[in-house]
């Protein structure tokens, strides 16, 4: 039986729902970085190991997807990749050891970017018409969740919760929303063949344009990661606020961001999303880097809530323009676009972690400032403008 439009919009909705569960996780590790650093008796230098662990999972979850994004229905793929990280994260609860922990991690990153693309590319099939609009949503939800993630495990830790048992309470509500998904969308008709576009013409252009939109992930997201990183213990260690204070500092940058893709949802009506890709990193790129350098806790959250407000939409946005360049591969697309998500997650975090020793959390800072200002540049320079839509 096929769906109509309303039906696309209702699974379209509890889509939305399962990328706020899973991105509650994201910014979980981070929140409690010196808790992780103090339970298995490492450096905190070392604490970007877990960042670095769960994105080489997502990397390898990446390569996977790309073998069956294009072939299978995506529905099967979001079920599967859910269901799989949910049972993950309940694992972490019987986790003893250090490499346990570790090795559950890697697992996590595996389903959760399978999960990731999975999602995107059932919301592009989903929604052909305004699909920026959309996909800016479904990037809004995220947002929400990485907002969520520090408040979730702040007052489950702060009424005695153990550590373990937040990432297991998380869990089963990924198993729940899970059921709720395979019951919405039960009997929806197989997905539609994709639009063919004009992938074959201008092999130079196109290179450049990928590789372009390559960079932009790459910089940014070691960005985004850094915040989520090692924000929470530059304010602690270096600024001296509370953790409980330290960990709202990240909530505020994903507030930021969840308005950035809201906002951006909106004017993706009115002008390309080229323009307002170029806009917002140049713009948040000299919000980040005049809060970091103020060295004052109010105006760093400042500087990083602008940071989220101005370039958060950033991710969705390249993931429009690259789903619009090449509506008949979106497999490939995907593969890599989320690489470079991905990559830049775990390669700037480590090199954030790097540097402390020599240059302390503030140069960790400065790296993170750095990633945007590449990101923006990279936009600037190479990424093709577009007419205002009419």
């Amino acid at each position: 039986m096929k769906k109509d439009k309303s039906d696309n919009l209702k699974i379209t909705a509890v889509l939305y729902v399962l990328m706020f569960v899973y991105a509650v996780f994201t910014t979980m590790t981070g929140t409690q970085l010196i808790i992780l650093v103090r339970e298995f008796g490492i450096e905190l230098a070392q604490g970007g190991i877990f960042a670095v662990i769960i994105n080489t999972g997502c990397i390898v979850g990446i390569l996977l997807s790309a073998l069956f994004i294009d072939r299978f229905d995506s529905r099967h793929l979001v079920l599967m990749s859910y269901f799989l990280l949910g049972l993950l994260l309940t694992a972490i609860k019987f986790s003893q050891s250090y490499y346990s922990f570790l090795l559950l991690l890697l697992w996590i990153g595996v389903s959760m970017k399978f999960l990731d693309a999975s999602l995107n590319a059932s919301i592009s099939r989903l929604n052909t018409v305004n699909s920026g609009f959309y996909m800016n949503l479904l990037h809004c939800s995220f947002g929400i969740g990485a907002f969520a993630g520090p408040l979730f495990t702040t007052v489950l830790m702060e009424n005695g919760t153990a550590w373990r048992d937040t990432y297991f309470y998380l869990g089963i509500i990924c198993i729940v929303t899970g059921l709720a998904y395979f019951a919405v969308q039960k009997g929806y008709a197989a997905e539609a063949e994709v639009r063919t576009g004009n992938n074959g013409k201008g092999g130079r252009v196109i290179c450049l344009r990928v590789f372009c939109l390559m960079g932009i992930l790459l910089f940014y997201c070691g960005h985004q990661m850094g915040i989520n990183s090692w924000l929470p213990a530059y304010m602690q260690k270096t600024l001296h606020l509370a953790p409980a204070a330290a960990s709202l500092s990240v909530s505020a940058f994903w507030i930021g961001l969840i308005f950035s893709r809201l906002i951006s949802a909106v004017l993706t009506r009115y002008m390309s999303e080229e323009r307002i890709l170029k806009a917002g990193l140049l713009a948040g790129t000299v919000s980040l880097a005049v809060g970091i350098m103020s060295r004052m806790p109010v105006v760093t959250v400042i500087g990083v809530s602008g940071a989220g407000l101005l370039s958060g939409a950033c991710i969705p946005l390249v993931l429009t323009i690259g789903y619009g360049w090449f509506p008949a591969s979106l497999g490939k697309i995907s593969t890599l676009l989320f690489l470079c998500i991905a990559g830049g997650a775990v390669i700037f975090p480590w090199l954030m972690g790097i540097s402390i020793s020599s240059f302390g959390l503030f140069g960790a800072m400065l790296l993170d400032v750095l990633c945007l200002t590449a990101a923006a540049a990279a936009a600037l320079t190479l990424l093709p403008g577009r007419k205002v839509k009419e």
